[in-house]
């Protein structure tokens, strides 16, 4: 039974195991940071203006990302993988209710737009990029779950907290938006074992590794586009990202912890799509559907960067807690 939880942990604690995953995370954020600064670059100089960003913007939550979730089922079929992506689709949707619960009691004061900013977190556009070094296309194999998750609550619940009510759940929104698609066709060649000729396998896997750079060169544009001022010395700003990345987490780390699950990947990618920073939608839903996008890009590039140090201490303790090898 787990009850002493201080013992369970000192007891399974080695430095050397604890840390390694976290380097190797913190190593990808940085890399995922100098990448944001060629966007920013790019902006500034002025060669990437708002209607490319909105076109890149478009181009990678429509096409790159579902290919990418499509491209994770390219596996051979087996019974026991498929039963932990069931896991992880449940504990997903856990994850999910826990939020959406958190960010209506904590953000009572808050706008609508810091709602959406703690329930949604930037999971294809940051998750992936760290995920993928660490487990190939197994590890999206079982973060597609998520990203389906969290997508369907965002074109859903997130479109009518920004609408204020004005856009209505639909089951067309829920199961036709793009990652969804991707994940759905994938999943269909996975269970008849449809394999891709090898150019189509190779051209698609080209285009998804494109996902992390393109994500993080509008992060970078939003940096470029957002005024410093407003960004760091918003007092409001700093609360709603601590919800986001650092109380969410760590309720979302208890449910994985009381989830009956012991495969180390699965553990490893739900531990990282808890911890993940504030959904780059979050600017663009907020764009669409009336609410004020400057605000909304305000917090996910000030959740992007402090996510930075929050990332590698959240997964350093998931590391602990969960015994992750």
């Amino acid at each position: 039974m787990k009850t002493n939880l201080l013992r369970c942990i000192l007891s399974k604690l080695s430095i050397e195991r604890v840390f390694a995953i976290s380097l190797v995370i913190l190593e990808q954020l940085a890399t995922m940071f100098f990448i944001m600064l060629f966007g920013f670059m790019l902006v500034r100089i002025k060669i990437l203006d708002m209607v490319g960003s909105q076109q890149i913007a478009n181009m990678t939550t429509k096409f790159v990302i579902p290919i990418v979730l499509m491209m994770s089922f390219q596996q051979p079929y087996d019974p026991a993988q498929l039963s932990l992506l069931l896991f992880t689709f449940i504990g997903a949707l856990l994850l999910m209710i826990s939020r959406i619960i958190s960010a209506r009691l904590l953000m009572r004061k808050g706008t609508k737009i810091d709602q959406f900013a703690v329930v949604f977190s930037n999971t294809a556009f940051v998750g992936i990029p760290i995920i993928f070094p660490l487990l190939g296309y197994q590890g999206i194999f079982y973060l597609s779950m998520y990203i389906v998750v969290s997508s369907v609550l965002q074109f859903t619940y997130g479109i009518w907290i920004l609408s204020e009510g004005k856009q209505a759940m639909t089951i067309r929104q829920a199961f036709l938006n793009p990652a969804s698609i991707g994940a759905f066709i994938g999943f269909v060649l996975y269970m008849l074992q449809i394999e891709l000729p090898n150019v189509l396998y190779n051209g698609l896997d080209k285009i998804a590794d494109t996902s992390s750079p393109l994500g993080m060169i509008l992060l970078g544009g939003y940096l470029a586009r957002s005024r410093l001022k407003e960004i760091f010395m918003v007092k409001n700003n700093y609360w709603t990202v601590m919800v986001r990345l650092l109380i969410t987490p760590l309720i979302g780390l208890v449910i994985i912890w009381l989830l009956p699950i012991q495969n180390q990947s699965v553990l490893l990618v739900l531990s990282i799509a808890n911890c993940t920073p504030t959904a780059v939608n979050t600017a663009l839903f907020s764009q669409l559907y009336g609410g004020d996008y400057e605000y909304g890009a305000r917090l996910v590039v000030l959740a992007s960067l402090l996510a930075m140090v929050t990332m590698p201490i959240m997964i350093t303790l998931s590391n602990l807690l969960l015994s992750i090898n």
